[in-house]
């Protein structure tokens, strides 16, 4: 029931959607792009058509509690794991910046050393009172000593700068990427939220048709029990009611398809959804879509990282403090070893480094570095080309979906027409069975297709919108 109600509710806010659009697009009511139907006051009109559904589907959703709609689903899909795993990568990468930020900062090192130093090992021996190994003539002493040690480096050769920048290109990086991912979700929510109305569509259409078939068939059951009506008339009736019972199952299956995955898509519960529309998206060739920034970023920080490996020297200054906590016994006496273990001693050094022997070895690996941006600056050469290519794809796509609501309503209309008017001439038997099966057919077939161009119409805008790098959320009706 719970099911059934979902979908009923989408079924109003669509019919009312299809009564508003059939009157207020501008394309659809320039004379020049609409096909003419000259009607009677018995023939088609949209709301007539979809009045006695509306009000049905009014008395069966008043239950309905949770509906939500396009904009409480995109708030919704904030909290997708996918894109709450990506916002953890930017803290992450945001973090690791700072921790190389502090490479600039000096280091204080304390550290504390004790010595216990043999003379000789007693042991066994072949001779006995003879020591098997001997030492030193200082004999068993034991030494304590702390020291403190402050460094800072002058000179890196500039790594540090360039792992900093390394670092902010791959922050950057990530904030695209989220960014991307984010729209991507968005565009998934969008893509199973118009695809639950397309299907639901259909399934109202199947809906309609086999109420239509059991009427028929009802009423040839009478014909036929008086003799009236050929049994290949009824059985065919049957056929029919079977096959559109097969049609409506597999559709529910589909609708109840696209609601598991909005769920899953934005960890929201709800009973019930309501029909949005986009607003219409503006004609963009210049914005840089996110994915293409992150990819930018990704060359950038691997061309901070080729500059890390360099030929510079280094050049660090240190300043260390010992104390000596207890010295050896010989140092203690004075002279010539007391003088090389003072109490306290302080040194200040500075030491330029310079790796003679690991020049082959850094050379390849700038190679190396060097080889792999070049693929990657192909890479982004490539998704820029792609995006142009997207930009024109879907803007084509976009106007042709616009064009093809006008003719799908003018198909709609016009099928109706021919069905009512070849319904009557089958209740009065002036037309076959055939004839009417396949009039039915072409009247729902139409339904379900204006229905279907309405909301991809609605898809396109948002596949226009994402593959030319715009926001999605900006074209979301508040």
């Amino acid at each position: 029931m719970r099911f059934f109600t979902i979908w009923l509710v989408i079924g109003l806010a669509t019919l009312h959607s299809l009564y508003a659009l059939s009157r207020e697009e501008p394309l659809r009511d320039n004379p020049q792009n609409t096909i003419q139907n000259t009607q009677t006051p018995s023939q088609f009109d949209l709301q007539e058509t979809s009045q006695d559904l509306i009000s049905q589907i009014e008395e069966l959703t008043k239950d309905s509690k949770n509906k939500v709609g396009l904009k409480e689903l995109l708030n919704a899909a904030q909290n997708n794991y996918s894109l709450q795993a990506k916002m953890l990568e930017v803290q992450a990468n945001k973090k690791n910046v700072f921790v190389a930020k502090a490479s600039f900062l000096p280091r204080f090192d304390v550290d504390y050393s004790y010595q216990y130093n043999y003379k000789a090992l007693n042991g066994i021996s072949m001779t006995p009172g003879v020591d098997i190994m001997s030492f030193g003539q200082h004999g068993n002493y034991q030494a304590q000593a702390a020291n403190a040690k402050f460094s800072l480096d002058l000179f890196s050769g500039f790594s540090t700068l360039n792992l900093i920048k390394e670092r902010q290109a791959t922050h950057r990086s990530s904030i695209a990427d989220a960014e991307y991912t984010k729209q991507q979700i968005y565009l998934q929510v969008i893509q199973q939220y118009y695809s639950f109305f397309n299907n639901l569509s259909q399934l109202l259409s199947l809906k309609r048709k086999y109420e239509e078939v059991l009427s028929d068939l009802k009423r040839v059951e009478k014909l036929y029990n008086a003799g009236l009506s050929t049994i290949d008339d009824l059985e065919s009736l049957k056929s029919q009611a079977a096959n559109s019972q097969y049609q409506i199952a597999d559709m529910k299956l589909s609708v109840e398809e696209n609601i598991l995955m909005l769920k899953y898509l934005t960890n929201l519960e709800f009973d019930g959804l309501t029909r949005e529309e986009l607003l219409t998206p503006a004609i963009k060739t210049d914005i840089e879509r996110q994915d293409i920034v992150a990819l930018k970023e990704q060359v950038k920080s691997l061309s901070y990282q080729n500059k890390q490996y360099n030929y510079y020297p280094t050049i660090t200054l240190s300043d260390t403090y010992t104390y000596q906590i207890q010295k050896p016994g010989y140092a203690s006496g004075g002279g010539f070893y007391a003088i090389m273990f003072p109490t306290h001693t302080n040194v200040i050094s500075v030491t330029a480094t310079l790796k003679i022997f690991d020049d082959i070895g850094l050379s390849l690996q700038k190679q190396y570095m060097k080889i792999n941006q070049l693929a990657q600056e192909k890479q982004l050469a490539y998704k820029q080309s792609e995006k142009t290519k997207d930009e024109a794809l879907y803007r084509k796509r976009l106007e042709v979906a616009q064009s093809q609501i006008q003719s799908a309503e003018a198909s709609l209309k016009s099928a109706v027409i021919s069905f009512e008017n070849i319904h009557k001439k089958y209740t009065n038997q002036l037309v076959n069975f055939t004839d009417y099966l396949r009039a039915l057919s072409t009247r729902y077939d139409a339904e379900a297709t204006y229905n279907q161009s309405l909301n991809n119409y609605e898809l396109q805008k948002a596949n226009y919108i994402f593959y030319s790098g715009q926001q999605i959320q900006d074209y979301i009706k508040q």
